[in-house]
């Protein structure tokens, strides 16, 4: 039984003077003369007091009801009306009688959620006023270890004595009981919908913003993927392979994960894997694994882990997964107002005029309007982004183009270094094909500066995601179409523009030099941008058959096991 607030000792002769004011005038500042009423019509109220918040302001017009000690909300009992007011603007409450077992003191503020609960109280003996003081503080939550509960058991929490009571379901072990009173509730009863219960007789302390733990059952999640190359034609084993993997409503009910604190990890052959949760809103997960080698002619099992309290394995500056030739690797996973390189050379990027996509490729993306949007990257007018004329390098990236009407840039270095882009022609209706764009140097030749080598494709297609993939080696460049070959000969022709090579690298426009007179133009991209990759060595036909196997959005690879 819970001791009457000690709080009035010291103002007792205040708050008695307070409402026998209030009671034999019926005036004053108050506004809730009806319930406090007066000796002359109704006699003394046997219980009376008054409410706040933390910060001392007054609770006004909450709900504030007495409750018997024997009632149950269980059996769907009606609360009587007559244990049922509402504070006044002062956060003062009266009751003329109270149930005469005993009862508890309830006040719920509807607005802020604040909750007040002070069970234990009793009758009257005499004419006396019980005065209870109540502060109305955030509400809690329990978490109590179903042992012996299967997981979906469904049934109700309650608190004889008060109108607490939750619908639950057994979770991992465990029932979680949320918006509870802070205050000692006793006995804290779950009943299963198959008759069996669960009784905490010694009662919980509940506190405001905390979640009490009663003997819980540690949370441990399990996922096991098949890493089967002959599914998607392998013809090689890849060395240190970075490997998304996703979860999502599907695959598991992730709300359990909003309920408790633990770490991933990834698991295979026995060893752990660098891990990267790149993406999360709650119901999707994105991860990025480090592969050793993805062998061509094996199956392997992969398992991802969720331990709670565990340590993480979460990729770090020493361990990172893009790391094997990779200069940068945007995810656009982190929102509209930053963009993380993934492989820790400090490639970041910083958005102007985007918005994130609610369809991406892989986690999260960047919708880019066709005006206006861009991702520049501050430290790239020199350094490895700034490639010699024959070095090897590798670009993939996924687009999702919106319209063909007009010529929209991917990224670049400059209009005379190297771009991607959608390059529209004036037919219609509108087509256009893919351009891979790239300046080298002329020496010895009086009539040019820079020679151009563009590599086309004519597979261009609006509203659907597709892979591009630029792999360039010493002498010559390919480009691919989602996982096919579609071109390594290029058209050349000479320009009479140098060839410039400390313009930023910038994504989803086009940076034109600035004495050029067609700077009026800087071909925004119109559509969706996702997982920009670069790496410094020319990547292999069945990288690149892997790398869109495994981002593709319309089909999950690896596939998740069912257990």
């Amino acid at each position: 039984m819970q001791k009457l607030c000690e709080k009035w000792l010291a103002s007792a002769f205040a708050l008695t003077l307070l409402i026998s004011i209030l009671i034999v005038a019926g005036t004053g500042c108050s506004d809730n003369r009806t319930s406090l009423g007066n000796s002359a019509e109704s006699g003394n109220p046997e219980i009376a007091g008054i409410l706040h918040f933390a910060d001392g302001t007054p609770a006004a017009k909450v709900k504030v009801q007495l409750v018997p000690k024997n009632y149950s909300a269980a059996d769907d009992e009606v609360l009587n009306a007559a244990w049922t007011s509402e504070s006044d603007s002062l956060g003062q409450f009266a009751f003329e009688n109270v149930p005469a077992e005993g009862f508890s003191l309830e006040a719920n503020d509807p607005i802020s959620g604040k909750k007040f609960l002070q069970m234990g109280l009793a009758s009257t003996l005499d004419s006396s006023v019980l005065k209870v003081e109540g502060i109305l503080e955030n509400v809690g939550g329990v978490r109590l270890g179903a042992h012996g509960f299967e997981d979906g058991t469904t049934g109700y929490v309650y608190v004889p004595g008060t109108t607490i009571l939750r619908q639950v379901i057994v979770e991992m072990g465990n029932i979680f009981v949320d918006s509870l009173p802070a205050d000692s509730l006793s006995p804290f009863i779950f009943v299963a919908d198959n008759g069996y219960s669960l009784s905490l007789d010694k009662g919980v302390k509940i506190i405001a913003d905390s979640t009490i733990q009663i003997d819980p059952e540690k949370v441990a999640l399990e996922f096991s993927f098949a890493l089967t190359p002959k599914e998607i034609g392998l013809s090689e084993d890849l060395k240190n392979f970075p490997l998304t993997l996703r979860l999502d409503s599907n695959d598991f009910d992730a709300k359990i994960l909003q309920k408790v604190s633990g770490s991933w990890s990834a698991i295979l052959c026995g060893d752990t894997l660098p891990l990267d949760l790149s993406y999360s809103d709650g119901k999707n997960f994105t991860f990025w694994t480090r592969i050793p080698r993805l062998r061509a002619k094996a199956t392997d099992t992969l398992s991802l882990h969720f331990a709670e309290d565990a340590k993480t394995s979460f990729a770090d500056s020493t361990d990172r997964i893009f790391s094997d030739g990779f200069i940068a690797a945007w995810h656009f996973d982190e929102g509209k107002d930053s963009v993380r390189d993934a492989t820790g050379n400090r490639f970041r990027g910083v958005p102007e005029k985007v918005t994130v996509s609610e369809d991406a490729a892989v986690g999260s993306a960047f919708y880019y309007d066709g005006k206006s949007g861009s991702v520049t990257i501050p430290n790239s007018r020199t350094g490895d982004l700034d490639f010699d004329t024959h070095a090897q390098r590798t670009f993939s990236v996924w687009v999702r183009l919106d319209s063909k009407e007009r010529s929209r840039v991917v990224f670049g270095k400059g209009a005379s270094n190297y771009h991607l882009m959608y390059l529209s022609s004036a037919s219609t209706p509108p087509s256009g094909i893919w351009l891979y764009e790239a300046y080298s140097d002329l020496t010895g030749d009086s009539t040019a500066v820079s020679v151009r080598n563009w590599y086309t494709d004519s597979s261009v297609t609006v509203n659907e995601w597709t892979f591009i993939t630029i792999a360039q080696g010493d002498s010559s460049t390919a480009m691919y179409v989602n996982d096919s070959l579609v071109t390594d000969s290029p058209r050349q022709g000479k320009n009479s523009t140098p060839r410039i090579t400390d313009s930023l690298f910038v994504i989803g426009k086009l940076i034109y030099p600035a004495d050029d007179p067609s700077d009026i133009v800087t071909h925004h991209f119109e559509g969706v941008i996702d997982e920009l990759h670069v790496s410094r060595v020319t990547r292999s036909a069945a990288w690149i058959k892997a790398s869109y196997a495994n981002q593709n959005p319309k089909k999950k690879w690896p596939t998740l096991m069912k257990n």
